[in-house]
């Protein structure tokens, strides 16, 4: 068997290096269609993956369960009772808190890290990986003990310069000491895909530097922490989850929560949050179909190739068969061929797959004022491989299928002398109606899978159109952003409002600069809820609220609807004041006036309630989405509240906002060289990274539709090739009798044409079909749209049209003696 095998090998070498055009083009479709096949799985694979650089085998993730949310956090007062209490089926229980940041105080500047603060078991729980020193342990996680820190790999080597003596030193993280105690490996990055941490601290020390975080941790109300778990050898997670449902039911009857009884639910522990995938499901599921439909177009066009070829071999086929060879040996060569072809194909598009993968991930380096730019990785692994083999096998089987069936007939004796003859093939037909050759239904195939994908590359492209015309409300096409904070300077606390309005008035003074202002929190950022009452209400009401200083609303370009913005006189030491948005105005005082309406803040501890009268009604501008409808907004003056640390400094330049970059950069630092300075970036990008997923829907789907355009165009010229190669005798024929070259092209042509035709029907059908799976990626189109429609099925005709008018003009130029005397 395996000599056989080894001796077709070496034939389909042989057929390879006699014919070596139409290998070569099959290799290079074949490549292409996995390749895509490969990235979208690789894509999809990534949401299953764990985080690298731990042991990650028995480890799950705890996610408390909500009526409308089965994926949440746990408060923290809950995970510590997890802790205590998980213990028959949990080697333990860990928290972590990513999402921080901290000045990171030298000699002559200050700098900002990322920050994360975990249990005292989550190194040991996870087994991380470290390159030097140890990690953070339970003794360190406790109130009074010295604090400790594990840092990064590339801070590591980008801060100290990989100097091995690190450990030891003190790193001051907002103005307090921490001994570095260890260095994680380069492959540990974290547990959450979109944010890379530079420091790890216990909780403990954590929570005595961020107080409003600690006032969360008391509220099991509350939730607060990512959790995770490493369940024992032989556990199940349905066992884990029984004991944990148990240990809630007794927190429920000690203390019960407002939103309803605890749910508990265990998921595999994996780097992409699993919210994230439930998110981008729709994208996901229309990606796999997508380049599912591109295999198979594929497929398609690979056969339609192969069986050219084996028109052209069936003298050297039915030589095989007359000399002995089986019908299921002719097979096995035929299927060999092909499934070397794409075999060699695979592996290439594997090595492809690893650079088209990291362009997906790159989409998703969101940049923010708050935040770094982080791309998502995904690793090429042994379910990949094994995924690539698989599908380059299948595909090869499935292209050669209709080839080999053809080699294994019993009539290639026959069809060798009816081509001795220089007879054509007679076209089947039932009465009075032909029969659809394969070549013709392969043709319509394509056409209708190249529709599609035109047709959803049309729809995605006209959302990212209208994505980018969103008028956000407010101006940012010259707008420059930063998030600064004084938390390692010497200003106090009580200086900080000077400080910061200072800053922006003598930063408005420069030559660049239009405007400046001072925000808590810069639009399109996160922004935590925050529980008002506005008059009328009876219950406070979570809201968007901001605080900002006066000329914000000037230096956004946000139109004051009504009454006024804030000034200089909204001070500590004035009546407390508010501005509302149009969106506010039209819930809660709707056909009626705002001004003078009242919105109350409740106290913290059962205190009296904080009164703020509203003054004036802003134009809607988009305070943390891009794509959805502005929310209410409530902005209030922020000399009369208490600064945090940090704040968000905006930007008006007057020029290229990203030359503004580093000057606003070097600005800062000569102002004040202890300054942190979180990011500095121009707005433009902000906008951009919110449209991630309809830039990223644009580039993949017009990615697919152009190689399924340019495949369905290679099968239809090479389907009319063999026709026109078949039946130059009858061209020769109507030539000689009197025909006209533009009628053997427009008779050619309309032949060629008819399975395109038809393939444009049933692919305008499924393009209706897949609405429902098109619906969630658009914006401001609709999924039926007929422009779209219209437009996917005139570039398919045009390049039909050029597909076959190509050899239909070269048979036309044959001189009708050569083309009788052709066979």
């Amino acid at each position: 068997m395996i000599s056989a095998i080894q001796s077709d090998l070496r034939a389909g070498l042989r057929s390879f290096r006699g014919r070596p055009f139409y290998p070569l083009v099959s290799l290079a479709i074949l490549t292409l269609g996995l390749s895509v096949a490969i990235t979208v799985f690789t894509y999809f694979n990534g949401f299953s993956q764990t985080f690298p650089g731990v042991a990650a085998d028995h480890v799950v993730r705890v996610f408390g369960v909500a009526d409308d949310n089965p994926y949440e956090n746990v408060s923290y007062l809950d995970f510590t009772d997890y802790a205590t209490g998980a213990s028959a089926g949990f080697e333990g229980v860990a928290a972590v808190q990513p999402f921080f940041a901290a000045s990171v105080r030298r000699e002559t500047m200050t700098e900002v890290a990322f920050l994360t603060a975990v249990s005292g078991n989550f190194f040991s729980l996870l087994r991380v990986e470290l390159a030097l020193g140890r990690g953070i342990t339970p003794a360190d996680d406790r109130p009074g003990a010295d604090p400790t820190a594990v840092i990064s790999y590339a801070w590591w080597k980008r801060s100290f310069n990989g100097d091995p003596s690190v450990l030891g030193q003190l790193l001051y993280l907002n103005y307090r000491p921490f001994t570095i105690v260890g260095v994680a490996s380069p492959k540990f990055l974290g547990t959450t895909s979109n944010f890379r941490p530079d420091v790890w601290i216990p909780i403990a020390p954590f929570r005595d530097r961020y107080v409003s975080w600690a006032a969360q941790a008391e509220n099991r109300d509350r939730p607060l922490v990512p959790v995770y778990a490493r369940l024992r050898d032989g556990v199940s997670r349905a066992q884990g989850e029984v004991e944990l449902r148990t240990l809630a039911a007794g927190l429920d009857a000690a203390y019960p929560r407002l939103d309803g009884p605890r749910g508990v639910r265990l998921d595999p522990a994996t780097w992409i949050d699993p919210r994230t995938r439930v998110a981008e499901m729709p994208t996901v599921r229309l990606m796999l179909l997508a380049a599912g439909g591109l295999l198979l177009l594929v497929c398609a066009n690979v056969a339609n190739l192969l069986l050219a070829v084996s028109t052209g071999r069936q003298r050297e086929l039915a030589m095989r068969s007359a000399l002995g060879a089986s019908p299921a040996r002719l097979v096995r060569l035929v299927l060999t061929e092909n499934v070397m072809l794409s075999a060699l194909a695979g592996a290439i598009a594997l090595v492809l797959a690893a650079p088209a993968s990291a362009r997906l991930g790159s989409y998703f380096a969101r940049p923010s004022v708050w935040g770094a730019n982080v791309p998502r990785e995904t690793s090429l692994d042994m379910r990949v491989v094994a995924f690539a083999l698989a599908v380059s096998l299948l595909t090869g089987l499935a292209a050669g299928l209709l080839p080999a069936i053809r080699a294994s007939g019993r009539r290639l004796m026959s069809l060798l002398r009816a081509d001795a003859v220089g007879s054509g093939r007679t076209p089947r037909r039932i009465g009075n109606r032909r029969i659809p050759a394969v070549h013709d239904v392969l043709v319509a195939s394509q056409a209708a899978l190249a529709i599609v994908l035109l047709v959803v590359a049309g729809l995605v492209l006209r959302t990212l159109s209208s994505a980018q015309s969103i008028d956000p409300g407010f101006s940012y096409d010259r707008l420059v952003a930063s998030y600064i904070s004084t938390s390692s300077t010497s200003i106090q606390p009580a200086d900080r409002d000077r400080f910061f309005r200072d800053l922006a008035r003598q930063l408005a003074d420069e030559s660049w600069v239009r405007a400046a202002t001072v925000a808590d929190n810069a639009p399109l950022s996160p922004l935590g809820a925050t529980r008002l009452r506005p008059e009328g209400q009876r219950d406070p009401v979570a809201l968007t609220a901001t605080r900002v200083i006066p000329g914000f609303f000037e230096t956004l370009g946000i139109g004051v609807v009504q009454g006024r913005g804030f000034t200089a006189a909204d001070t500590a030491s004035t009546p407390d004041v508010a501005v509302v948005n149009e969106a506010f105005a039209r819930r809660f005082f709707s056909g009626q006036s705002a001004l003078g309406r009242r919105i109350w803040w409740p106290a913290a501890s059962g205190g009296a309630e904080r009164a703020f009268e509203i003054v004036g009604v802003v134009r809607d501008a988009k305070a943390q989405d891009f794509i959805a409808a502005p929310e209410p907004v409530v902005y209030f003056s922020y000399p009369q509240h208490t600064y945090p640390s940090g704040s968000a400094l905006l930007v008006s330049t007057t020029i290229d906002p990203a030359a503004a970059v580093p000057r606003l950069h070097s600005w800062l630092r000569r102002r004040e060289p202890h300054l942190a300075i979180v990011n500095a970036l121009p707005y433009t990008d902000v906008v951009r990274g919110f449209l991630y997923t309809q830039r990223m829907n644009a580039e993949l789907f017009s990615t697919l539709a152009c190689l399924a355009l340019v495949l369905a165009t290679v099968g239809i010229f090479s389907v009319v090739s063999l026709g026109v190669g078949r039946r130059t005798r009858e061209i020769g024929i109507r030539m000689a009798i009197g025909a006209g070259r533009a009628d053997i092209r427009r008779l050619i042509i309309g032949w060629a044409l008819v399975p395109v035709l038809v393939g444009v029907g049933v692919g305008l059908a499924g393009s209706f079909a897949v609405t429902g799976l098109v619906r969630s990626l658009l914006y401001g189109v609709r999924p039926t749209d007929p422009l779209t429609m219209a437009a996917g099925t005139a570039v398919l005709l045009a390049a039909s049209l050029l597909a076959a008018y190509l050899p239909t003009r070269r048979a036309t130029t044959v001189n009708p003696v050569t083309a009788l005397r052709s066979d």
